[in-house]
C-alpha cells in the first residue's frame, strides 16, 4: 500500500501514463482505420489529420508555446489562462469558418474532400481545443487533469471505432463525426476546470504584447516547420498517390511510442527547463542532459527492435496490403534516431527563447527540401522522401548546435 501510495503521488508516473493514453489512442485509431478502409480512403483521412496538425501548430505558436515559457514570469496566472483560452477559441472559430469556405468552393484538387466539409470542421475544432487544454494542464503541472481528458477521449474514440466496425459499409464522414463528439465531454469538463473569466484591459494589452513578441517568430516557424517536416509526406500524395501518403502516415503512427517521448520533452521538460533557466543556465543544462540520457536508453532499444522486425510490424499495423512498405519503417528508424539525438538541442534553443534562430533553422531546412523534393520523389519515390527527411533533420541539428556553441552552452560536456 505504501508503494502504491508513492506511485500515485509521483507526477512523472501520471505524465508517462497520460502520454501513453494519448499516443496509444492515436496509434490504435490509425491501425484500425487502416484495416477498416481501403488504402485510398485511409489516405484521405490521413491527409485531413495532417492538415489538422498544421492548424494545431499554428495555434500552438500563437497561444501555447508562448504560454509554456511565460507562465513562470506572469503575476496573475488566472487572468493569463483566461486570456489564452479566449484567444484559442477565437482563432479556432476563424479557422473553422475558413475551412467551410474553402471546402464549399469548386477546387479540383479538393474534390475528394468537398463532401467532408462539416465532418472536417467538427474534427478540426474539437481536436485543436483538446490539444490546447491538454498542453495547458501539462504546462500548469496539473497532469492528472490532462490524463482525465485523454482517457475521456480514448473511451469515446473506442466507441466510435466499434460503431464503425459494426457498420455494414463503414463511411469515413460518419467516423469523423463520431470522433468529433468524442472530444466534447473532455472539453466541457476542461472549461469548467479552468473557469475562464474576463481579462482586465491592462492584462489584455500586456499579454497580447508578450505573445506578439514571441509569436512573430514562432508563427513563421510553425508554418516553415510544418512544411519542412511534411513537404515530402504531402508531395508523396501528389507525386505517388493517396495510397503512398496513407502508407507514410501509417508508418508515422507506428512510431507513436517515440512521439510519446518527444511530446514528454515538449510539454513537460520545456516548462521545467524554462523555469531553471530563470535562476541558472547551468542547472538547466544539467537537467536537460540527465533526462536526455535516461530517455535515450529506452528509445535506442525500441528503435533497434523496430528496425529488425520492420515487416511483421507494418503487416500487423495495416495488413498484408502494406507489406511492400517495410523499408519505410526502417528509414523512419534512422530518422527518429536523429530526432532523439537533436531534441535536447531543440529544447535548449526554445528555453533560451532564441525564436529567431529556431525559425532560421527550419527555413534553411525547408529551402533544402524545396530544392531536392522533386528530384528525390521522381527518382526514388518513398525512399527519396525518407532521404529528404533525414537531410532536413541533419540541417536543423547542425544549425542549432552551432548557435548553442557560440553561446557556450554545450549540453554534453
Amino acid at each position: 500500500m505504501e508503494l502504491f501510495k508513492k506511485i500515485s503521488m509521483n507526477k512523472k508516473v501520471f505524465l508517462i501514463l497520460d502520454q501513453g493514453v494519448f499516443s496509444g489512442t492515436s496509434f490504435l485509431v490509425t491501425i484500425i482505420l487502416a484495416h477498416l478502409f481501403a488504402p485510398k480512403v485511409f489516405g484521405v483521412f490521413a491527409s485531413v489529420i495532417l492538415f489538422i496538425y498544421l492548424l494545431i501548430s499554428i495555434l500552438n505558436s500563437l497561444v501555447i508555446q508562448p504560454l509554456q515559457v511565460s507562465m513562470a514570469r506572469v503575476e496573475d496566472l488566472k487572468s493569463y489562462i483566461s486570456f489564452s483560452f479566449w484567444v484559442q477559441l477565437f482563432i479556432s472559430v476563424i479557422l473553422s469558418s475558413l475551412i467551410w469556405l474553402i471546402l464549399n468552393t469548386d477546387i479540383t484538387v479538393l474534390k475528394e474532400y468537398n463532401h467532408l466539409a462539416w465532418p472536417v470542421i467538427g474534427l478540426t475544432t474539437t481536436m485543436v481545443m483538446h490539444d490546447y487544454f491538454r498542453k495547458l494542464f501539462l504546462a500548469c503541472n496539473k497532469i492528472q487533469r490532462a490524463l482525465i481528458i485523454d482517457i475521456s477521449s480514448a473511451i469515446f474514440y473506442g466507441s466510435a471505432l466499434v460503431i464503425s466496425y459494426l457498420s455494414t459499409i463503414p463511411k469515413l464522414d460518419h467516423t469523423m463525426i463520431y470522433f468529433s463528439f468524442g472530444y466534447l465531454p473532455g472539453m466541457i469538463w476542461s472549461i469548467i476546470a479552468i473557469s475562464p473569466g474576463k481579462v482586465r484591459k491592462n492584462d489584455l494589452i500586456h499579454f497580447s504584447k508578450m505573445h506578439y513578441q514571441q509569436s512573430k517568430w514562432l508563427l513563421l516557424t510553425a508554418l516553415v516547420q510544418w512544411w519542412s517536416t511534411n513537404l515530402f509526406v504531402v508531395a508523396s500524395g501528389l507525386f505517388i498517390g493517396l495510397k503512398a501518403l496513407g502508407a507514410f502516415r501509417l508508418v508515422q503512427s507506428i512510431f507513436g511510442v517515440f512521439n510519446m517521448l518527444l511530446q514528454t520533452f515538449e510539454n513537460y521538460v520545456l516548462p521545467q527547463t524554462s523555469r531553471l533557466m530563470v535562476s541558472s543556465i547551468e542547472e538547466a543544462r544539467i537537467y536537460l542532459k540527465n533526462i536526455s540520457m535516461k530517455t535515450s536508453l529506452f528509445a535506442g532499444l525500441i528503435l533497434v527492435l523496430t528496425f529488425v522486425f520492420a515487416e511483421p510490424i507494418i503487416i500487423f499495423a495495416g495488413g498484408s496490403k502494406y507489406a511492400e512498405y517495410s523499408f519505410v519503417v526502417r528509414g523512419m528508424v534512422i530518422l527518429y534516431g536523429l530526432i532523439f539525438f537533436g531534441y535536447p538541442i531543440r529544447m535548449a534553443i526554445r528555453a533560451m527563447v532564441l525564436n529567431r534562430h529556431y525559425f532560421i533553422a527550419y527555413l534553411i531546412s525547408l529551402i533544402a527540401s524545396l530544392i531536392s523534393f522533386s528530384y528525390l520523389l521522381e527518382n526514388f519515390e518513398l525512399l527519396g522522401a525518407l532521404t529528404g527527411l533525414i537531410i532536413s533533420q541533419l540541417v536543423l541539428i547542425i544549425y542549432w548546435q552551432t548557435i548553442l556553441t557560440k553561446r557556450k552552452l554545450l549540453l554534453w560536456k
